[in-house]
């Protein structure tokens, strides 16, 4: 959000990052459930490995970038809070069983219009950053979810990357995943190969972070919406991708209570052999070698 950040962020210190991160991995591990937790690789760096990257991360003269500005206007006068958060990276290597993937290096936008040289720097910092920290980068998830640089992808050798979302952007956008949230019958997304040497992962279903005009859906629509989409999944087959962001628990504290009801009907449907949970490497690798 580092091009338009709003008075909420400000909520996001180091600490209350790293309390979230906890939270979610306490969640998961209390119902034996796999998640993939895509990191922009700039956020996960300690100050000594930030210098590594200081032709990117420094301000240089007579070099303009609008899109890290905010970020060295916040870093040069001291308010570093929220922006890097090795200590959730940590969190997350830690925990068994869930993988780390790739969310760029810098959120710098990777859609069709992104010209090829600026795609492989930011997947070459991030490959970078990945060979620093000893994790192995599987799969992508694209910043704001402009998928293009496929060839790229490619290129770095990841298995699959998370597909586009199919609405407008902007305020029709916003407005339509709203709207989405009262629909209690969604269907499951369909298993796509691809050309199996990069494997599109279905977009899945935002799961409603209660805050602003999102915290007028009441929790119980939330729940159906979820407990229809993961029963007709069952019964039909597909995929019901959940994804969020963990800094929603900090915003919206009273996401996580719906949240550990939806994860705890998933566990039990697991538990019964009714649903398989996959992180997005292994729903990657089953159809790549399908």
């Amino acid at each position: 959000m580092a091009d338009h950040l709003q008075p909420y962020h400000d909520a996001l210190s180091d600490d209350a990052i790293a309390n979230a991160y906890d939270q979610l991995l306490k969640l998961l591990g209390s119902y034996r459930l796999r998640a993939t937790f895509a990191f922009v690789m700039a956020f996960t760096l300690s100050a000594d490995e930030r210098r590594q990257f200081d032709s990117i991360l420094k301000p240089r003269k007579g070099h303009a970038d609008p899109w890290l500005e905010p970020y060295w206007a916040a870093m040069e006068s001291r308010r570093s809070e929220g922006w890097h958060s090795p200590t959730a990276f940590d969190l997350v290597r830690k925990s068994e069983g869930q993988e780390i993937a790739c969310h760029s290096f810098c959120h710098r936008p990777l859609g069709p219009m992104t010209p090829p040289a600026e795609a492989a720097a930011e997947l070459g910092a991030a490959d970078q950053a990945a060979k620093l920290k000893r994790v192995n980068l599987s799969t992508f998830v694209f910043p704001r979810n402009e998928v293009g640089s496929l060839a790229a992808l490619k290129e770095y050798r990841y298995l699959g990357y998370r597909e586009r979302l199919r609405r407008p952007s902007g305020m029709i956008g916003k407005a339509l995943s709203l709207a989405a949230e009262l629909n209690t019958r969604p269907r499951p997304q369909a298993e796509d190969r691809g050309d199996t040497t990069l494997i599109p992962i279905p977009a899945g279903y935002f799961f409603n972070w209660r805050f602003g005009a999102r915290r007028r859906i009441p929790k119980d629509m939330t729940l159906a919406r979820w407990s229809n989409l993961l029963r007709t999944t069952a019964r039909d087959g597909g995929v019901a991708h959940l994804w969020m962001h963990p800094h929603n628990l900090i915003t919206a504290p009273d996401t996580s209570d719906v949240l550990e009801k939806v994860l705890s009907e998933v566990a039990e449907m697991q538990q019964r052999g009714e649903l398989r949970v996959e992180t997005q490497e292994d729903y990657c690798r089953r159809l790549g070698t399908g």
